[in-house]
């Protein structure tokens, strides 16, 4: 969301950013936590109160769930807006936003108009009453037309995610595809001297399949050294790795400037997600920035442009096995490691750039404020 504004407002375009804080920042009670992911009627009246200050043409959602709610789409469309809400996660299909339960890939609630297995399964934040409330939102909203009527354009990051869409209801006219973006390193990156090792770059948490990237590590052929920043809750697991001699380095949480160094000199980014992503993840970005390659998980959402356009490879996902074979078949191959190289750089310079990301997004709001009045 910051860098979308900063590249429109670097165009010339007003930009008004509006935050709300999080639930769990919240000081109202459970009770008007739920009541606020139905119908949020103070967020909706400081929106009504901003957008007629500003009288923006755009009003461009990007997490409307759990805080803020649906209802912001007919706040906007009320005063006249144009209306674009980004999908940052599945939360328009799934309440936990993830389409993942109990370690494994869960599509109950796609395409379903009440959404009820999200409420047996209690799968928002492990409770019956909050999961009630996220699932009322959306089916309250679905069934108001609020999804449908109130929502010009549906912005997803990749293809995959975009069909998902479609299959849960949403007109395919409605849903456009425009993949992140990402600061470009220039082309001085590709040439850094690559130090032989492999770069994670992420959260700790179980769909970021860590498990499987240490069980893969143990048995990597020597010399193939992982360097892993983030943190999360798996951080013992990492910490116990390095202490029984595993070739790991730790580095904990990285800042920019590290992040930028980790990746540029890596041989190979691994993406060893065990969920769809709901795009392909920041780090896969900066990668193909530089030009480095990318090794991931055979999930579509996340390896199909990397596999399409040769610009790595990919690993059977959850199988620690497919993973360590697949580390010696890329390491061991320099010639095809420069040629994913080029590759990722294209796809960089194609679709993520800033440039790429300001063309689509003023190409997007003028296809919508051309909409017939309602």
């Amino acid at each position: 969301m910051d860098q979308e504004r900063t590249v429109l407002a670097g165009a010339g375009h007003d930009v008004e950013q509006y935050v709300v804080q999080p639930a769990s920042e919240s000081s109202g009670g459970s009770l008007s936590q739920a009541l606020a992911a139905v119908w949020n009627r103070d967020v909706t009246s400081e929106l009504a109160r901003l957008i007629d200050a500003f009288h923006p043409q755009v009003v461009h959602v990007h997490t409307p769930f759990p805080v803020m709610s649906p209802a912001v789409f007919r706040t906007a469309h009320r005063r006249g807006c144009a209306t674009v809400a980004t999908c940052h996660s599945y939360r328009y299909s799934c309440i936990k936003g993830t389409l993942l339960r109990a370690g494994s890939i869960c599509e109950d609630c796609v395409g379903s108009r009440l959404k009820s297995a999200g409420v047996r399964h209690r799968c928002y934040h492990d409770s019956t009453a909050a999961s009630l409330a996220l699932t009322t939102s959306l089916v309250l909203h679905r069934g108001l037309g609020t999804f449908d009527h109130h929502v010009d354009r549906f912005i997803t990051l990749t293809e995959f995610t975009r069909q998902l869409l479609v299959r849960d209801g949403i007109a395919e006219q409605q849903v456009v595809v425009k993949p992140n973006m990402s600061p470009d390193p220039g082309p001085q990156a590709r040439s850094t001297r690559r130090l032989g090792y492999v770069a994670f770059i992420g959260r700790l948490v179980e769909e970021k399949g860590i498990r499987t990237l240490l069980a893969a590590w143990r048995s990597a052929p020597a010399g193939a050294r992982l360097r892993i920043a983030g943190d999360g809750p798996l951080r013992p697991l990492v910490e116990r790795a390095v202490t029984e001699g595993v070739d790991v380095d730790y580095l904990g949480w990285v800042d920019e400037a590290g992040i930028k160094h980790l990746v540029e000199h890596a041989s190979l980014l691994v993406i060893p997600s065990e969920w769809y992503e709901a795009g392909p993840p920041l780090a896969m970005l900066r990668a193909l920035a530089a030009g480095t390659p990318v090794l991931c998980s055979n999930l579509d959402n996340i390896c199909g442009p990397v596999i399409d356009h040769g610009a790595g490879a990919s690993f059977q996902t959850g199988d620690p096995a497919s993973l360590a074979a697949a580390v010696t078949t890329a390491l061991g191959d320099p010639d095809a490691l420069a040629r994913a190289s080029e590759r990722a750089r294209e796809i960089y310079l194609t679709h993520h750039t800033p440039q790429a990301t300001l063309d689509a997004l003023e190409q997007i709001y003028a296809d919508v404020l051309r909409r017939p009045a309602t």
